[in-house]
């Protein structure tokens, strides 16, 4: 667990998060079975591992001081991004995740939000790493990385898919 606690909220110029709530339920089940955001993560996904995983994205921020913020763009739920404890690629990191809605894709929203997360995680947190990655085909995503500063470091197989991994230390940044 790191010793200082992230904010309940995250702002960018654009977007509004606050902190994963049950209420905020429907807006992932709705987001993670949308057929465009299921193939960028490798496939769909039932409700039954939809809501578990909404419980350990809940979870999250008592046990580590950091997770998933529900991001808004005016009032409407439009995405999500956090931070998330990950051995990818077989190494102990702290991840940035993000996920929007389709409808709002290619405007620069998770490049925005990623580049709060790198912020978040190694200025304010103090966190000596911070990494993401992605599905090799998920263009977008690698984009996205790559915008927020985090450098290719190598591919490995998640999921029986295959992956790029990023990263960016403190000390580099």
């Amino acid at each position: 667990m790191t010793a200082v606690r992230a904010p309940e909220t995250l702002t960018t110029a654009r977007l509004r998060g606050a902190r994963i709530t049950a209420d905020d339920g429907p807006f992932y089940r709705a987001v993670w079975q949308d057929p465009a955001v299921a193939a960028t993560l490798g496939g769909p996904r039932t409700l039954a591992q939809i809501d578990a995983k909404i419980d350990r994205l809940l979870a999250m921020w008592p046990d580590r001081g950091y997770g998933v913020y529900t991001l808004r763009e005016g009032d409407v739920a439009c995405g999500y991004a956090g931070l998330a404890p990950t051995d990818a690629g077989g190494r102990e990191s702290v991840e940035i995740l993000y996920g929007f809605a389709p409808q709002v894709w290619r405007r620069g929203l998770a490049t925005e939000a990623a580049i709060a997360l790198v912020h978040l995680a190694l200025a304010a947190l103090r966190l000596p790493e911070v990494c993401g990655f992605t599905w090799t085909e998920n263009l977008g995503s690698r984009r996205v990385l790559e915008r927020a500063g985090l450098v290719y470091r190598f591919d490995f197989e998640r999921a029986d898919l295959p992956h790029r991994y990023y990263s960016l230390s403190r000390a580099s940044s």
